[in-house]
């Protein structure tokens, strides 16, 4: 049976999600480094996919402020700055205060209240044993819940984009035992705040603890702040090939 136009279509925007994930997971992970320079060509033979797919996940990694792409020189990665990080966490604490607020509003709906009592478990359970792997799970997890309970699923939608920042763990993991503490305690403070319906309370919380991780940034040395946001590259083998039936998938459009 022939494939039609749409299903074509569904094909290739799925084998650009894929190939999305895999460049934006090497460069979260530090195999390709800040400004680094990405090609096309070195791509498609990496991935094993169409020239047309890496293009469309090159468009929209580039909409996401991960690489800047240069006409007929392919792309770069960027680095962030200081300023960069500054932006994004202003923005960041917009999203989290006015989900905090409307989550301490809405904490009497039906199951609300478990979610946050097992979050703030997990905060109990990290502050007794303090570690890094534990605390980027723990985190996810908090904002999620905050976000699901603030009902608005638009905001949700967007603060998961952003949350994708590729300083994320690298942040989390540079902190010391006695920060892991610290942030899971003030977390905790929020979470308290959101029990007790204190929607203002609850914003305040979560509005002071995306500025403090600001100012700690901003305090960073050069060196230290390079080695967390602007690692060198590792560039190795790309990890394999998406394979055959998702080359095939996307063939039409090379």
């Amino acid at each position: 049976m022939a494939r039609s136009g749409s299903d074509d279509d569904d094909a290739k925007r799925s084998v650009a999600s894929l190939v999305y994930d895999r460049i934006s997971a090497r460069i979260t992970s530090g195999d390709f480094g800040a400004n680094e320079r990405l090609t096309e060509a070195e791509l498609v033979k990496e991935l094993g996919v169409s020239r047309g797919a890496v293009r469309e996940a090159m468009s929209k990694l580039a909409a996401d402020g991960l690489i800047e792409i240069e006409l007929n020189k392919g792309a770069i990665v960027q680095a962030i700055t200081r300023k960069d990080m500054s932006d994004f966490l202003q923005v960041r604490a917009l999203y989290e205060s006015f989900a905090a607020r409307l989550a301490a509003k809405r904490i009497d709906e039906p199951g609300s209240r478990e979610l946050v009592h097992s979050v703030i478990e997990d905060y109990g359970a990290l502050i007794d044993n303090p570690n890094s792997d534990a605390l980027v799970d723990v985190d996810a997890r908090y904002h999620s819940v905050i976000m699901d309970l603030s009902g608005n699923g638009i905001m949700a939608a967007e603060w998961r984009r952003l949350r994708r920042s590729r300083y994320r763990v690298a942040y989390i993991r540079s902190l010391t035992q006695a920060e892991i503490i610290e942030a899971a305690e003030r977390d905790r403070e929020t979470l308290y705040a959101i029990l007790d319906g204190d929607a203002e309370l609850a914003a305040s919380c979560a509005e002071r603890n995306v500025t403090m991780t600001n100012r700690r940034i901003q305090r960073l040395p050069n060196e230290q702040f390079d080695a967390i946001f602007n690692p060198s590259g590792k560039r190795k083998s790309g990890g394999g090939r998406l394979g055959r039936g998702r080359k095939a998938a996307a063939s039409a459009d090379s």
